[in-house]
């Protein structure tokens, strides 16, 4: 879909949302943050709303509408985020409706499928869009399956519409024209298809006039035990302070952050916290060691704490929250289990671990312990590292996925000491949620909102620097 109407930006009043008035790191100050002092966000491809979170929290931007087309996610996004337009819809029938609704129909170039349906949206949804003028902040992740090197289907015609996605996004930013703009991805954003999807995002926001900068940060250098690298691309329109990339605040190995640009020189965003920085590193024991224990398939939705936080982080993240939500655990099968039970209780022990013999299973079956394909593949795979695996209490999360399972590409999904599979809370606190965070739907549809999510608080770093070019330009004015 492509537009060519411009629009200019228009200051609307929101709803404010407490942030930490000094020191990020204190948690104990927080004041509430005036309404006039925030900007109207439309967040797209909002997922359950991990960053609209994050910057809220900064006290920058009130998220008015949103776009989501799973129902599970939107449904997460509405229950933390109340006062938000939420649109469970493809982005493409929602810019229609957008356009249709301002007399811009002619300007739309959309398939039939896309017209079809913004013709039956409902009224009050239809009510409930955003016009040009309002709009004075978009931000989002387009799906990103078909740029993760985690993916091994990057290929395939899925990935093409998830580009076409990106350009989709786009769109938006042509039609509404908002003072700034932030689109968030993985890190081989950058160089999937040669690069070429990336620099046309680039190219296209430079056409329109806007200030661009990019970069990629390393979310586990700003507060969570968790590598997860991620691409964003800034833009400030003519006139409006472009925002600089926050500085790393925690210690943190961070390799391959740097973008190769086209004169074979190198860029980076942020410094490596690699040989210091002013906290530590989070670790898995300070994100979930005061948790209760729970075992296998665990499914009570609420339980009680059964202690103090032991941490910052914990202090932090539990927040005012008295009950812990979504402590609960994918089942595994009678075999997995039983493997689970044999991996030894010390750092990076995963399924080389296993000792190499049969077992019985209930059924009277007899078989192999150690899974019959990784031996015979292991050199073709890195040995096939970390299946099977525990987390180590002093080290870190691997990187966040959908579908935490010992065979998954992440296979690291053990607890250190428990044998089961982390927990959801435990995954949403390794992205940073608070525990008043909610999810919605199956524990397999919550998993996918978590994994699939910017983790809050590199959403409140960015959020930060945001907020100090809105009040610069506020200052100058």
């Amino acid at each position: 879909m492509s537009v060519v109407r411009k629009a200019t930006g228009g200051l609307k009043k929101n709803k404010g949302k407490q942030i930490c008035e000094n020191d990020e790191h204190d948690s104990g100050k927080w004041t509430e943050v005036p309404k006039e002092n925030r900007i109207a966000t439309l967040d797209i491809f909002a997922g359950c709303g991990g960053l609209s979170e994050g910057l809220q929290q900064a006290g920058v931007s009130f998220t008015k509408w949103a776009i989501e087309y799973e129902e599970p996610a939107g449904e997460a996004f509405r229950q933390n985020h109340p006062e938000a337009a939420v649109f469970v819809d493809n982005c493409n029938v929602i810019l229609k409706a957008i356009m249709d609704k301002c007399g811009d129909a002619d300007d739309c170039v959309s398939t039939s499928e896309a017209a079809e349906q913004a013709a039956k949206l409902a009224e009050e949804n239809i009510k409930n869009l955003p016009v040009p003028g309002e709009v004075e902040f978009i931000n989002g992740g387009p799906p990103c399956q078909g740029f993760s090197g985690m993916n091994r289907f990057n290929q395939s015609p899925w990935s093409k519409v998830q580009c076409e996605m990106i350009l989709a996004f786009l769109s938006f930013a042509e039609y509404f024209r908002p003072r700034y703009f932030l689109l968030e991805n993985v890190r081989n954003f950058v160089s999937f298809n040669k690069g070429q999807t990336f620099r046309l995002a680039v190219a296209s926001l430079l056409e329109m006039g806007y200030q661009v900068r990019f970069g990629i940060l390393e979310a586990g250098t700003f507060g969570v035990a968790q590598s997860r690298k991620r691409a964003f691309i800034w833009a400030a329109a003519p006139g409006e302070t472009l925002p600089d990339w926050p500085e790393p605040m925690h210690v943190f190995a961070s390799p391959e952050l740097k973008i190769t640009l086209p004169d074979g020189n190198y860029y980076a965003a942020a410094k490596s916290t690699a040989g210091g920085a002013p906290f530590r590193a989070i670790t898995v024991r300070d994100t979930i060691g005061d948790l209760p224990k729970v075992e296998n398939g665990a499914s009570k939705l609420i339980l009680e704490y059964g202690g103090e936080p032991v941490s910052w982080f914990q202090k932090k993240i539990r927040g005012s929250t008295i009950a812990l939500n979504d402590h609960i655990s994918k089942e595994m099968n009678e075999l997995n289990l039983i493997r689970c039970k044999h991996i030894p209780k010390r750092p990076g022990c995963d399924w080389h671990d296993l000792p190499d013999e049969k077992v019985k299973l209930s059924s009277g079956q007899m078989v192999d312990l150690i899974p019959w394909c990784l031996p015979n593949t292991a050199k073709r795979h890195n040995q096939w590292k970390g299946l099977y695996g525990r987390l180590d209490w002093e080290g870190n999360f691997p990187t966040s996925v959908t579908d935490p399972q010992p065979m998954g590409k992440v296979g690291m999904c053990f607890h250190p000491d428990q044998d089961r599979i982390i927990t959801v809370r435990e995954c949403a606190r390794s992205q940073g949620f608070p525990d008043s965070y909610q999810f919605a739907g199956t524990i397999q549809t919550k998993h996918r909102q978590i994994g699939n999510a910017v983790p809050p608080p590199l959403a409140f770093a960015l959020g930060r620097k945001l907020k100090e070019a809105v009040d610069a330009m506020r200052q100058q004015a």
